[in-house]
């Protein structure tokens, strides 16, 4: 009689993995090849290849696919394959073509919101503000001086940001996040984000002195689902007059980051010192 090789029975409630009919080490031999394209290993390169079968194997799903009625041999890979995709998943970032569908996205909110807002100007009527109108001052809040340029820009920025959601929650919702707020931890030097549930509660307890000193940039670039791996980082910004050169604003004495600008505490705090912050304007990305 022949000899048969008898599959040992899965307990209740485990992921099938199919790997026919092959028993012990060469089970993992060919899995491993699975993951390179090829079974034909020599012995020394086992353990190495071992390594890679997982990942290797999400690039290839017939390998850990179960056809029905049929039993996983090497039932801890299915769990494996879990964390591996999980991890994967983490860590996909935005790549060339889609960062540059992300900047045409915040020109195009940017000019929208410009051409908008303007249109909207009881004064303006659609035309742009000269140099003389960007400087005039057309109300006080407390102890400072509202120019026009300084209200037409908080304005368009509202529009912009309304626009920039929309289109980012439909086209790239687990990749770019509006409004995030980042806050250093006093404990590790590291600057995390912020969940906004929580950053709700401080507001609504009046615990605003949690949040001095953190960050709002208007848009930020970053891995699937992780806002900690920032890749990108635009400020919009609104000229006035328009061929004004947009620049970051400094912060003022007594503030936690003086007498840095935005620019500089993006840079260092978010992007690790290697790419600048940018603008996204009405003219492009500058």
């Amino acid at each position: 009689m022949s000899a048969r090789f008898i599959r040992p029975p899965l307990r209740a409630g485990r992921q099938r993995l199919l790997v026919f009919g092959v028993p012990g080490t060469l089970a993992l031999a060919l899995l491993a090849g699975c993951a390179t394209g090829t079974s034909h290993r020599a012995p020394g390169h086992y353990a190495q290849s071992a390594d890679s079968a997982t990942s290797g194997c999400l690039r290839n799903p017939a390998c850990y696919t179960t056809p029905p009625g049929e039993e996983a041999l090497i039932p801890w890979l299915s769990r494996s394959v879990d964390v591996v995709r999980t991890a994967v998943t983490v860590m996909k970032v935005l790549e060339g073509a889609e960062i540059a569908r992300v900047e045409q996205i915040l020109t195009e909110c940017a000019n929208a919101a410009h051409h908008h807002v303007n249109a909207e100007d009881e004064e303006l009527k659609g035309r742009s503000p000269d140099k003389d109108e960007c400087k005039k001052v057309v109300l006080r809040e407390g102890d400072t001086k509202v120019t026009r340029a300084m209200e037409l820009g908080r304005r368009k920025h509202e529009v912009a940001l309304e626009c920039a959601r929309k289109e980012f929650a439909r086209l790239f919702p687990e990749n770019v996040s509006v409004e995030p707020r980042y806050q250093k931890d006093p404990n590790t030097g590291r600057w995390q984000w912020l969940d906004p549930r929580q950053v709700a509660e401080w507001l609504r307890n009046g615990l605003t002195g949690k949040l001095w000193g953190s960050l709002v940039p208007d848009i930020v670039i970053h891995a699937l689902g992780n806002p900690n791996k920032v890749q990108r980082v635009y400020d919009f910004k609104f000229p006035c007059p328009n061929e004004n050169r947009p620049s970051w604003g400094t912060y003022a004495r007594g503030q936690p980051h003086h007498p840095k600008d935005q620019g500089q505490m993006y840079k260092e705090a978010l992007l690790g010192g290697e790419l600048d912050p940018r603008f996204a304007t009405p003219l492009g990305i500058q």
